[in-house]
């Protein structure tokens, strides 16, 4: 049965399924309710074994009786089964570890657990969902789930909030959680493997969230090999064989996916071997998996990205030349009211002032044309290399170029109006007035990618978007043609004082 919202909500603790989410991996996956949004539009969910926890509508939820969730049980969801499996195995392994003494494995649990704990309390608290928790915030949570004094409460804020700046983020809980975790080692006698340094631990757990986001690019909070094989192939030179091998490595479960929490033991045992001694001699997680590749620069995120990496004659192609056409129609739609419907005022009619905000705001003009000085640092910066032909069949040198050329004329149409308008232009207001109207024409470009990316438009649109914001390709390190879009910048900028300097009579 599904919750009503007008009824009255289910109290803490009761089990529940999610369904009608987005998201395909978490509809059907089961867990207990864990609170609610002092507004109670949102419920906090626990899911079953090693899910975390979620925020979802009443109306995402569904009670379920004994009779159900034993039938549900037995059925299997494909993820809470898999998790449910994950979290018996973990549990073995941790019972084994106490009966023989403490293992590098024990270690490596409790650290994962203390880390899903401190994520768990931040998102129960952090109940307006900005990413930062307020003192409020952190009050109401804990008068929810401890019987501390105000006073203690503020102390307990003043303690995590490091950085006194009156809000608490995820990073500072999640130091204070490994605090409190060295102390309790500490006083109960733990050994030197567990106590390894908070700030390893901090820096390890940041590495290894980073990674797993860029590879989890279906968002479905679980890693493919193809995810794995495509994010690994963008940011490193490792062969076939070698990646099989570090997804093999990962994947402890051997399910043929990898969570956030395997990804977060692997860089966790990484930090402990590097405190046994052998660290200095190792390359770090980060280093491998090319979390820190400076010798990659980023594809500008717009539809000339996704007509580069697209395959020929793909949905993909043409809805990136629908959009370019669109924006040249509509660029050519202006220009003939410009040329036909308008004129240029002569010198002496325009004023003082308005003569000056002109000049003032050529070089505006020319930071606003986006598509213009991205092509002129992608010319200076980047090049094309074959590599990418395994990641995208379809993202053929050519297409590279043409893609560019694209975004230069695009860049130049707008430029060309912008510029117009500030000439024919007898009063200051209207020149801002333009530059408003014209920057919603200039942004369609970036409104289309964001459209096919959170997935309003077809599944392969939202394929080749989403490959646009993860994709990268060598730079050139060419020191004469990096310094080849600053000089670009300056000649266009020139050229624009001298075409105003003409119209004005003045050169």
């Amino acid at each position: 049965m599904s919750v009503n919202p007008t009824m009255r909500l289910p109290r803490e603790g009761t089990t529940i399924r999610l369904v009608n989410l987005r998201n395909p991996s978490l509809n059907g996956a089961e867990g207990k309710i864990a609170g609610y949004t002092r507004d109670n539009e949102r419920v906090m969910v626990a899911l079953s074994g090693d899910g975390g926890v979620v925020k979802v509508k009443p109306k995402q939820i569904e009670l379920l009786d004994d009779r159900k969730r034993r039938r549900s049980s037995a059925n299997g969801h494909r993820h809470s089964g898999r998790r449910s499996m994950s979290r018996r195995s973990s549990m073995k392994r941790s019972n084994s570890g106490r009966s023989g003494g403490s293992s590098g494995k024990d270690v490596q649990e409790q650290l994962v657990e203390t880390l899903k704990s401190a994520d768990a309390m931040f998102e129960l608290a952090d109940t307006d969902g900005s990413g930062f928790l307020s003192f409020e915030e952190f009050e109401y949570y804990m008068k929810r789930h401890t019987s501390h004094s105000i006073e203690m409460i503020q102390d307990v804020f003043a303690m995590i909030d490091k950085d006194g700046d009156g809000e608490v983020s995820k990073e500072e809980v999640r130091a204070n959680f490994f605090r409190r975790r060295r102390e309790l080692m500490e006083k109960t006698g733990g050994s030197d493997e567990a106590l390894v340094d908070d700030v390893a631990l901090m820096r390890a757990a940041k590495d290894a969230d980073t990674m797993f986001d860029k590879a989890d690019v279906s968002g479905d909070g679980e890693i493919s090999l193809r995810e794995f094989q495509l994010y690994m192939k963008r940011h490193t030179k490792h062969s076939d064989i070698a990646i099989a091998e570090l997804f093999s490595l990962m994947d402890a479960d051997n399910d043929g996916y990898v969570t956030r929490e395997e990804v977060r033991r692997v860089f966790l045992k990484q930090k402990q071997s590097a405190k046994s001694g052998s660290g200095d001699k190792q390359i770090s997680m980060a280093d491998l998996l090319g979390v820190h590749d400076d010798d990659m620069a980023e594809l500008c995120d717009d539809v000339y990205s996704m007509f580069f990496l697209a395959d020929l004659f793909s949905q993909s192609f043409w809805y990136a030349l629908a959009i370019f056409a669109l924006k040249q129609t509509l660029i050519m739609m202006i220009a003939v009211d410009l040329f036909v419907n308008k004129s240029f005022p002569d010198s002496s009619e325009v004023p003082s002032m308005v003569k000056s905000t002109q000049f003032f705001l050529m070089p505006v003009n020319f930071a606003l044309q986006e598509e213009l000085v991205v092509t002129f640092f992608i010319y200076g910066n980047i090049k094309w290399h074959k590599a990418i032909l395994e990641l995208n069949p379809g993202a053929y040198k050519w297409k590279f170029h043409m893609g560019n050329m694209f975004r230069l004329l695009d860049g130049l149409s707008f430029l060309f109006i912008n510029t117009t308008l500030l000439l024919q232009a007898t009063d200051i207001l209207s020149m801002f007035l333009n530059f408003a109207a014209l920057q919603f024409l200039q942004s369609i470009d970036n409104v289309a990618l964001d459209l096919a990316k959170d997935g309003y438009l077809s599944e392969q649109l939202e394929d080749v978007a989403n490959k646009v914001a993860f994709m990268k390709l060598p730079k050139n390190n060419n020191e004469l043609l990096q310094m080849m879009d600053s000089f670009l910048m300056g000649v266009t900028f020139t050229i624009l004082e001298i075409v105003w300097l003409i119209k004005l009579r003045l050169f």
